[in-house]
């Protein structure tokens, strides 16, 4: 017994859908489902989770992160703004300025940018590129800034003998703390003097020195310089005044009150040391006319 298959005419239409369907898929090439996966969803794109604002000192090495992802078979470059050059293509590096150099992880999605003792003139926009069509680019800034330390009050101090010598020293314009800081008198370093009395605490985290010198005589009398590990020095020029210079000083002081640190500092910061040894010698000398005058018959 024989079985003939017979095809019911809405049974030739289903099958000539398909055929359909099926000449379509081959002959769309970039319309196909899988292409249109490809084309949108493999595209290399940007990881914006890194930072893209970096601030240093000088002399701090920078490192500009670029996280791409999906890179595939394209190149990472990076390139300086300001004059459109080609700084690196992928590991290798197109400049003469070594301090500048590519690095990558092979399989990583990272391609950084290190720039090794940066100057201020390093500072400006970096651009991350990669060689899609069209390019696609993220901006990075560097910021190469001069942290300077900063002693607080005036920058010549006047102190009576036996009050303290409290100096506070403060950093700014830096991105971490600084190693140390240490303070001079001089070109000697105060911190591991021997004189006693002395009395240093550095808090890293607010980036600020405290040096207190206790019962202040002339000898300490001297230019001291506060000096950060990863900023420019700042100094002050400190005088111990004697008992006997302060008490000519309290004679000619019309106001009658004692001179304390804030008067000496108010009264006679503006001048010189050496004004102020005429300034007293000429006391001393009038004092010694007017004294010869009354004792005259």
């Amino acid at each position: 017994m024989k079985m003939k298959l017979r095809l019911e005419v809405p049974d030739v239409k289903i099958y000539l859908v398909l055929l359909l369907v099926i000449v379509i898929v081959k002959t769309s090439g970039g319309d196909s489902p899988a292409s249109y996966w490809e084309e949108n969803y493999s595209q290399p794109y940007f990881d914006n989770t890194t930072r893209r604002d970096i601030t240093v000192t000088i002399g701090q090495t920078a490192i500009l992160h670029c996280r791409v992802r999906n890179l595939g078979d394209r190149a990472v470059s990076w390139i300086r703004k300001r004059d459109l050059h080609i700084m690196t293509i992928g590991i290798l590096t197109y400049t003469n300025d070594q301090r500048y150099q590519a690095i990558h992880t092979e399989g990583s999605d990272e391609w950084s940018l290190r720039v090794t003792s940066p100057q201020p003139r390093d500072s400006g926009v970096y651009e991350c590129q990669v060689s899609t069509e069209p390019k696609i680019s993220q901006a990075y800034r560097l910021n190469v800034v001069v942290s300077k330390a900063k002693i607080l009050g005036n920058q010549e101090l006047y102190i009576k003998s036996g009050n303290d010598i409290n100096l506070t020293c403060t950093t700014s314009q830096i991105s971490s703390p600084p190693s140390f800081i240490y303070w001079y008198k001089g070109g000697r370093v105060v911190n591991y003097s021997q004189r006693g009395g002395i009395n240093v605490s550095t808090d890293r985290t607010t980036k600020t020195s405290n040096l207190v010198i206790s019962r202040a005589t002339p000898a300490d009398s001297g230019n001291y310089t506060c000096a950060p590990s990863n900023s420019d020095a700042d100094f002050v020029m400190v005088h111990v005044i004697s008992n006997i210079d302060a008490a000519a000083m309290k004679h000619g002081n019309n106001s009658g009150t004692s001179l304390g640190h804030s008067s000496l500092s108010r009264d006679y910061s503006k001048l010189l040391p050496l004004d102020y040894c005429i300034y007293l010698t000429i006391i001393q000398f009038c004092k010694s006319i007017f004294q010869i005058t009354v004792q005259r018959p």
